[in-house]
């Protein structure tokens, strides 16, 4: 055989080797709307934004984390969410809050907020996973746009089922927690709806 051929018959080798290798499929997921608990009604209506939204650190990256059975957190390589996360929370929990409060008070982050808008702030310090349960500890601040009217500052434990610890799973329990912290906020907004 031609030894010049040798190396070249390798090399198609090889590739045809690693062409049949194939990894997993990346899987990418968003959080999703969840529905209010209860509707509120409101006398006037106040433009608001979420202005920030921190994450844990751990939770700060593209790829899923979910709980083993030791307790500890896992990275999933192939499942990632669609959006770093504190984005898509933000983004996530501003939807949520128009589904809440009056049509046209909620302005979207990426929008330019008009000096007298509300903003509202939040940190979610902690998100947990213990036995089939979800549990997220988040604090945040409505600043409003009044200078003469002070900042209200709320912290409240969110919890919800989580029966399983698959990236879909993980995904519904953030999507559900960030619900139910939109209805915390609506709440807080709907006792601040009082006339100066």
């Amino acid at each position: 055989m031609n030894q010049t051929l040798i190396p070249w018959i390798a090399c198609c080798a090889l590739a045809l080797a690693l062409g049949a290798c194939r990894s997993a499929p990346t899987r990418f997921y968003g959080l999703q709307q969840a529905a209010p608990a209860t509707r509120l009604s409101y006398q006037r209506i106040l433009a608001l934004r979420v202005d920030s939204l921190s994450v844990p650190a751990g939770w700060d990256r593209i790829e899923i984390l979910r709980p083993t059975l030791d307790g500890s957190l896992e990275i999933s390589e192939f499942d990632h969410w669609s959006a770093p996360l504190r984005e898509a929370a933000k983004q996530a929990l501003s939807a949520d809050l128009n589904d809440r409060l009056p049509s046209g008070s909620v302005i979207y982050p990426r929008l330019p907020k008009p000096e007298a808008a509300w903003g509202i702030d939040v940190d979610v310090l902690e998100f947990t996973v213990a036995g089939s349960r979800a549990s997220m500890q988040a604090g945040w601040v409505i600043t409003p746009g009044a200078p003469s009217r002070a900042a209200k500052r709320t912290e409240a434990l969110l919890q919800c089922p989580m029966p399983s610890a698959q990236p879909a799973a993980v995904v519904r329990a953030w999507s559900e927690l960030i619900g139910q912290l939109a209805d915390h906020i609506a709440a807080d907004l709907a006792q601040l709806q009082t006339p100066d």
